[in-house]
């Protein structure tokens, strides 16, 4: 993995798709979509954990490299290609069920892959996020 200043990995400053946060009425919201997507997620045998971001937004962590971002609106990620050679893409879903649909088949692209091909790639981390946007200490 190569390195930039401050010693974050090089794609700790590619992570996903930001969402600019309204306003702190939001977060109840967007803690409530991440957790109904925590919920579908499980019913596929997914495990995945929730974070309260500092912004507001939240950040459910799926898998290494499959960090989802809600702003209680929609959600983003950035998914793998279907090969390790191909490019990374952006994707927005604002329902739970084609979310969960998408990130099911994600899940099982990068599962499929070696972990050290997942890790050196440029799909964000969970520590980036947190390291981007201070998680709140509960």
């Amino acid at each position: 993995m190569s390195r930039r200043g401050g010693g974050l990995p090089s794609h700790a400053h590619a992570a996903a798709p930001s969402i600019p946060m309204r306003d702190e009425a939001h977060r109840p919201a967007a803690l409530g979509r991440a957790e109904e997507l925590v919920a579908a997620l499980a019913r596929h045998d997914i495990a995945a954990d929730v974070h309260e971001l500092a912004s507001g937004r939240v950040a459910v962590s799926v898998y290494y490299g499959l960090v989802v971002h809600t702003d209680g609106e929609e959600f983003r990620w950035t998914c793998p290609g279907l090969t390790s050679q191909d490019s990374l893409r952006a994707v927005l879903e604002t329902t739970t069920t084609v979310a969960t649909e998408r990130l099911v088949e994600h899940y099982r692209i990068l599962r499929a892959r070696p972990l050290t091909d997942v890790l050196g790639s440029e799909l964000p981390l969970l520590a980036d996020v947190i390291t981007a946007d201070h998680v709140v200490p509960r």
